[in-house]
Parts: structure tokens; sequence; C-alpha cells
């Protein structure tokens, strides 16, 4: 049942979930969950999970059901047979089973009961979901990321979460869906996120060559750079777009102001890249 995910809750002397690395978010070498997400509370040190829980295989009903002031109201499609919709980024937009519906009932009362309020709850389990993605497991980060969408459809990092695991499936007409649903929730301010977003466009133009993906790559690089000047990867991100769009002058100017911000964060696979499509115009690299 979604009620074992929170068996109990224990007191741990450290947070289990700072620090872990995920392909993108926004593949910066010292940024964590914590403190790029500028939407995000921290999940609370006290708090953690007793044991993992692995998810509820559900067996699709013929009907589903939504309840609208006291009324049954028959709508969508249910899943198929064996397709298990927790493992599915936003559940595949399945209506749910009433079995399905009562789980989820279960699941928001444990947690009423386990967290301040849904909110916080919500962000204790997409952190879980970063926890779990860091690992390579994209079935329970998934599952995760779900259950911190049923508890609040306006978590940022429930569809950051999801559109990185898109992007890390080659999804990624998916993953900028995903992410620009994120944004617009409440992102916008999210520098981190901001250049996630870019980061797949660029690889979306680079796989597709979909013309509207370098502009809006663009758009999004330069309001991470006027919110945070100093974000390496800003650059770096914004020099590679003019690399694959065959502006290699630009895309050099923009290395340099990269490299100029913090030097260990610079992209020295973008560099070698730079280096063989022209020489370095300011000399400094070789």
């Amino acid at each position: 049942m979604l009620r074992s995910i929170i068996l109990s809750i224990v007191v741990l002397n450290s947070c289990p979930l700072w620090g872990q690395q995920v392909i993108l978010k926004s593949e910066s070498k010292n940024t964590s969950s914590s403190a790029v997400s500028a939407t995000t509370p921290p999940v609370s040190k006290e708090l953690g999970i007793k044991s993992l829980f692995e998810p509820k295989q559900f067996k699709s009903l013929d009907k589903s059901i939504i309840e609208q002031d006291h009324q049954v109201v028959m709508v969508g499609k249910v899943a198929p047979e064996g397709v298990n919709i927790y493992e599915i980024a936003l559940f595949g937009n399945y209506q749910k089973t009433m079995a399905q519906l009562e789980e989820d009932r279960e699941f928001l009362k444990d947690a009423d009961r386990n967290f301040e309020n849904r909110e916080k709850a919500s962000y204790f389990f997409s952190d879980m979901g970063w926890q779990y993605l860091s690992e390579g497991s994209k079935e329970m980060a998934t599952y995760r990321y779900n259950l911190a969408y049923l508890l609040n459809p306006r978590n940022v990092d429930v569809f950051w979460g999801l559109g990185v695991i898109a992007y890390q499936k080659d999804e990624f007409e998916e993953a900028i869906k995903l992410m620009t649903i994120g944004l617009e929730t409440g992102g916008t301010r999210n520098v981190t996120l901001l250049v996630d977003l870019a980061s797949v466009h660029i690889k979306c133009f680079s796989e597709n060559h979909h013309n509207a993906d370098l502009p809006k790559a663009h758009d999004l690089l330069k309001m991470a750079i006027k919110l945070k000047p100093d974000f390496t990867n800003a650059y770096m991100q914004l020099s590679l777009a003019h690399l694959v769009n065959g502006k290699i002058n630009e895309a050099w100017l923009n290395f340099h102001k990269g490299y100029e911000t913090n030097p260990l964060n610079a992209d020295f696979n973008l560099l070698s890249d730079l280096l063989e499509a022209k020489p370095d115009p300011m000399g400094v690299f070789k």
C-alpha cells in the first residue's frame, strides 16, 4: 500500500539527501539539490525513512472514477493490465481506478499525520526522488516524484526531476515539456533549472535540428546569467549553443567568460571541441 512509504519517521544525525549529483541539475561540479532550488526548502534533518518501499503493482479495473461533490463521474482511460502508473511520469495521465484512489487517500492521510503540512511532505519525497535518481534508479525516482506531485501539484522539483529522467532516456521533447511546466509552475528564478532546460534545448537541436530550440536556449541562458552573473555553467552552455550553431568566435567568447568566473567549473570537453573547431582567438588555450 502507498501508506507503507511512511511506516515511521525516525531521528537521523544527518540528512542523507544532501549533495547528490544528477546528470543536468545543471551538471555543475559543486551544486546540490538543496543549494540550487530557489523554490525548495531543505528537508528537515530530523526526518528520514526507516524502511524503503517497493511500489505496489496495481491491477487495472474496467472502469475509473473521480469524486465531485459526492457524485461519481466516469472519466478518462485506465492503464492497460500490468502497467504500474506510479512508475510513469505524472501517472501517465491515466485515470486512476477505485483501488488506486483509495490507496492515494490512505497515503495522504498518513502524510498528514507524519508531516507538518503537505508542502513539506512533498519536498521530502521529491528529495527522495533526487536521491534515487543519483543512484540510477529511474523507476523508484519516478515513483517518489509522483507521490510528491500527489501531495503538492506545484512542487517545481517534481517536473524538474521527471524532466531529467526523460532526458536520461533520450526523450528530449518530453524533458522539455516537463521542465517547462516546472518553470511555469514557479521556477522562473531557479537558475539551475533555467540552465538545465536550456541544455536540453541545445541537445534537442543537436539531435533533431529544430530551429526553435537554439533561440529558446539563448533566452533561458540570458535569464540565468542576469539572475546569477557568476554561474559558470550558464556561460559554458551558451558557448556550446554557439558552437553547435557554427558561431565559433561567440563560442570562444562565452567560454572565456565562464572560465573567468570559476576555472574549476569549466567544461574541458567543450574546450577540446572548441580547439578542434578553431584556435583560441585570445591565445590562452593551446
